[in-house]
């Protein structure tokens, strides 16, 4: 049986599980000053909570409690349901790159014998 319920309860609830989400995150990501807890993380994406400032933007450190375990340059893929979602486009530790990621710099350059 399918039950509806008014919006204010409704949005009520969503709030806490997103509360219950957020002080659970293991991980968090830090660019500049500003700091979010991870939603969900996975190998070429991650996904925070809209806040109203701007999308992040550029190299940001991911951390584990206090520990930084990853750099990645990040993309905002999209945002929906005061939620924001990032694409990975290039690993700042081993510099890997994705695969439509074009490097700003190294386009016409001849090598050297």
């Amino acid at each position: 049986m399918d039950s509806v319920l008014p919006p204010g309860i409704s949005s009520e609830i969503e709030t806490a599980r997103r509360n219950r989400v957020r002080a659970r995150a293991r991980h968090s990501v830090v660019a500049g000053t500003r700091r979010h807890a991870v939603l969900s993380l996975s190998a070429d994406s991650l996904v925070i909570e809209a806040d109203g400032r701007p999308p992040l933007r550029g190299f940001v450190d991911i951390l584990e409690g206090e520990r930084r375990i990853d750099r990645r340059l990040v993309v905002c893929s999209w945002a929906e349901d005061g939620l924001v979602g990032y694409e990975f486009k290039r690993d700042g530790i081993g510099m890997a790159v994705a695969a439509d990621y074009v490097p700003p710099g190294h386009a016409g350059l001849l090598g050297r014998d």
